[in-house]
C-alpha cells in the first residue's frame, strides 16, 4: 500500500467511527479487524470493520480504473465469509481523476453479486466543509468545489483548530492527498499566507522553511550565517514531506540521505516524491549517497 492509500485509509478509517461516511452508509464501525484473508495465497483488504450490530463493513480504496473490480470484490466478500461467518457490506472508494467506469455488479444463471462504488468527487464539498469532524475537512479536497484556494483556506482553518495533538497528522494527511489533485502549491501558498498557521508551518509538512533557511543561509557573507541557515535547513528538512514519506517507507534516514535532500532543489524534490511510492529501496532513489 502506498502512502496516498495510507493517508486516504487512515481518514476513512476514523470517518466511518462516526463522520461523513458513517451518515452516508448508515453504519458506524465500533471494531476493526485483521485484514488478511484466507485463501490459496493472501488476500488483504483494504479496511474491514465491525459495527456495533455486528455487521462486517468492507471498504476497498481503487484510484484507476479496474474492469474487474466487481470480480475482486466478490472475491474478498467469499474470503471475508470463509474467516468471519458473514458476508460483508462493501464499498469501495474512488479518489481518481478520470471519470469513473467500473462496473460494480456480476450477473450469472441463479446467481448474482452487487457492491457499492463511491466517486470521491460525487461527495457534496460543502457538507465536508462544514462538518465538525477535520477528516470530513480534509476529505474535501477530493471532491469537485469551484474556488481552490478558498477551499484550501478553510480546510487549513478547520485543521489550525484542531487539537495540537492531530494538527500535525491531519497536515501530513492533506497534503498527501492533495497531491492526487495537483494542489500543493496553492496548499504550501495558504499556509504562507496564514498566520493563524504559524504554528502547523513550525512543522514545515511542506518543506518551506527548508527551503527558506538554506537560501537565507547560502546568501549569508559570513560563515557562521551560512552554517546557521544549513542547519536550520537541515532540521526542518528531516520534517519536509519527502522525508516524511521516506521515513514512512523505509523507517530512519542516513545522515547522508538527509544532506542530500538539503541539497536538492525543490523540483527535484517535488519529482522525487512520485518516485518514491514505486522505489524498491533508498538506493533506487539517491543511489550511493
Amino acid at each position: 500500500m502506498n502512502e496516498f492509500d495510507v493517508a486516504l485509509n487512515n481518514l476513512l478509517q476514523r470517518q466511518l467511527e462516526g463522520g461523513y461516511l458513517s451518515m452516508l452508509t448508515g453504519l458506524q464501525i465500533a471494531e476493526w479487524l485483521g485484514t488478511e484473508l484466507d485463501e490459496v495465497r493472501t488476500r488483504r483488504a483494504d479496511l474491514l470493520g465491525r459495527t456495533r450490530d455486528g455487521v462486517l463493513v468492507h471498504l476497498e480504496l481503487q484510484a484507476t480504473h479496474d474492469p474487474k473490480m466487481a470480480l475482486r470484490m466478490a472475491e474478498y466478500a467469499l474470503a471475508i465469509y470463509r474467516r468471519y461467518g458473514s458476508i460483508p457490506v462493501q464499498i469501495v472508494m474512488y479518489p481518481g481523476q478520470k471519470p469513473l467506469r467500473m462496473e460494480s455488479a456480476l450477473q450469472g444463471p441463479g446467481w448474482s453479486y452487487r457492491c457499492q462504488i463511491v466517486d470521491i468527487r460525487d461527495m457534496p464539498s460543502e457538507s465536508l466543509l462544514e462538518s465538525e469532524l477535520p477528516e470530513d475537512n480534509v476529505l474535501a479536497i477530493l471532491t469537485r468545489f469551484a474556488d481552490q484556494a478558498d477551499t484550501v483556506h478553510r480546510i487549513l482553518t478547520r485543521i489550525a483548530g484542531a487539537p495540537a495533538d492531530k494538527r500535525q497528522a491531519l497536515l501530513s494527511e492533506l497534503t498527501l492527498v492533495a497531491g492526487l489533485r495537483k494542489l500543493r502549491a496553492i496548499l504550501g501558498k495558504e499556509i504562507d499566507q496564514m498566520p493563524i498557521l504559524l504554528d502547523l508551518k513550525d512543522h514545515n509538512i511542506l518543506g518551506l522553511p527548508f527551503r527558506k533557511g538554506l537560501k537565507q543561509g547560502r546568501q549569508e557573507g559570513q560563515a557562521k550565517g551560512r552554517e546557521q541557515g544549513r542547519e536550520q535547513g537541515r532540521e526542518q528538512g528531516e520534517r519536509s514531506p519527502a522525508s516524511i514519506m521516506l521515513t514512512h517507507r523505509f523507517g530512519a534516514l542516513p545522515p547522508a540521505v538527509l544532506q542530500h535532500l538539503e541539497a536538492m532543489p525543490s523540483a527535484e524534490i517535488e519529482q522525487m516524491s512520485d518516485r518514491i511510492l514505486t522505489a524498491a529501496t533508498l538506493d533506487d532513489l539517491f543511489g550511493s549517497v
